[in-house]
This record gives C-alpha cells, sequence and structure tokens, in this order.
C-alpha cells in the first residue's frame, strides 16, 4: 500500500516524463505479482487489465537483489539484567566493542547500572546487548 501511495503521489512526475513508462509498467507488473498471494481474484483481473496475456500463476516470482534489501542501521535493544532500558542504532556492520560502547553510552542504561559492577557482557550480533550487574 505504500509503494501504491507513493507512486500515485507521482502522478506529476509520470506526466512531465521523468519516470520512464517501462519503469513504471514493471513496477505495476511486480506489484501485481506480490498482491496475488494476498487477493488471488483481484490480482488476476488487474493482471488483465495491465494487457498480460500468460496466467498470472505461472508468471515468475520477481527477482531481488540482496544488496539493496541488506539494512544499513540496525536498532540494537539493550538490556540490563534481561529487562529492556534502551535501544542504539547503529551501521549494521558495526563490531562488538562499538556495539557496547554505545550501549554503556546511553543515558537511559547508564541510570540503570550507575554505582553498579558490570558482571557480564552479553552481545548476539545484530539481535542485543545485555548487561548483566550487581
Amino acid at each position: 500500500m505504500e509503494l501504491n501511495n507513493l507512486i500515485s503521489g507521482m502522478s506529476q512526475d509520470i506526466s512531465a516524463g521523468n519516470i520512464p513508462h517501462e519503469d513504471l509498467a514493471e513496477t505495476k507488473r511486480v506489484m501485481v505479482l506480490l498482491l496475488a498471494p494476498f487477493a488471488p481474484y483481484l490480482a488476476h483481473e488487474m493482471w488483465e487489465l495491465l494487457g498480460e496475456k500468460g496466467s498470472l500463476l505461472k508468471a515468475p516470482w520477481p527477482k531481488y537483489d540482496v544488496a539493496l534489501a541488506k539494512e544499513e542501521e540496525l536498532e540494537i535493544p539493550v538490556q540490563v539484567n534481561g529487562k529492556l532500558r534502551g535501544r542504539v542504532v547503529v551501521p549494521a556492520d558495526a563490531s562488538e566493542e562499538f556495539v557496547l560502547e554505545r550501549a554503556l553510552a546511553d543515558e537511559k542504561v547508564q541510570s540503570f547500572i550507575a554505582g553498579k559492577q558490570i558482571v557480564k557482557k552479553i552481545f548476539v550480533p545484530g539481535k542485543l546487548v545485555n548487561f548483566v550487574v550487581r
């Protein structure tokens, strides 16, 4: 729906020719393919309205580029003694030391570890940071 709304909002760019007709047609085709598992009858009607000749059921699933789908930044939850106390945003390829440094620098986390000894630092890459304190 967000993609559909975005394309609908670009009507001036489309009418001015800033977006190639082929790209717009391919975008519509892919949107119908992605809609098909959720609303098959509607998707079949839209498929025919687009002028596609073959069966929607036999159309190949759209390809995707793994590099484009990769996240550039991650939001890592930070726990203190197993309870969520903050979140930090770090680059997806950040090292463990960098993530732990950012987690310790978070104001919310600092308030829960102030005056306490950090017994253990648990780091799950790309998932979470947990500090065990006493």
